[in-house]
């Protein structure tokens, strides 16, 4: 009867690979790691490898403040007086292009006197009109037609407004005393002898 001794048994082998230290477990995982996630590892080399800006990430911005600019007034805010003259000057010279959709003498001069009237408390654009009537040469022969006897296209309201516009243009120097008494000789003596006459009233003044 053969003797069973447990205690000189000996015991099961170990695996035959070796166990591997603890610095190739980590270069292990690190490896791993690089393989999920490749852009990682990139963008830590481009930070390593970024010029230096010339401070640090804790320091605080020392670029000097830009200086401020002035504002500028855009659509909606307040006009210079000269911006706001301009803008009536450029409001005239397109209402006066509409003086061309008419043939007839009479209709036009009722426009430009109806255009006047508009403007009543705008001197700029008033003495404007009047300008380029004059530099057109049809200041003479539209006004003369405003106070003709019987055009169907003016109002007693229009002929003020034309008076109150020469009187303004006069002041400026854009009409003189002698382009009226120019016209007074012309083939509008009569109308221009009324208007001259309304201009020497003391109401005529705006």
């Amino acid at each position: 009867m053969s003797r069973i001794d447990g205690g000189n048994r000996s015991s099961s082998p170990k695996s035959s690979l070796p166990e591997r230290s603890s610095t190739e477990r980590a270069d292990s995982a690190a490896n791993k790691g690089a393989q999920l996630n490749p852009g990682k590892k990139d963008a830590q080399a481009t930070r390593a490898v970024s010029p230096f800006q010339g401070r640090s990430d804790f320091e605080p911005d020392r670029r000097p403040t830009p200086r401020a600019t002035p504002a500028v007034a855009l659509g909606g805010g307040p006009l210079t007086p000269a911006s706001s003259e301009a803008s009536a000057i450029a409001g005239a010279d397109a209402e006066l292009e509409l003086l061309s959709e008419f043939s007839d003498a009479d209709a036009q001069g009722g426009m430009a006197s109806a255009m006047l009237h508009a403007h009543a408390d705008e001197p700029a654009s008033q003495a404007r009109i009047v300008e380029r009537l004059k530099q057109d040469g049809r200041l003479e022969s539209l006004f003369g037609e405003v106070f003709r006897e019987g055009n169907p296209y003016v109002e007693q309201p229009h002929r003020a407004a034309v008076v109150r516009a020469l009187d303004t243009a006069m002041a400026r120097g854009t009409v003189t005393s002698d382009d009226l008494r120019s016209f007074t000789r012309g083939a509008y003596a009569q109308e221009w002898r009324q208007i001259g006459s309304e201009l020497s009233a003391p109401d005529a003044k705006p």
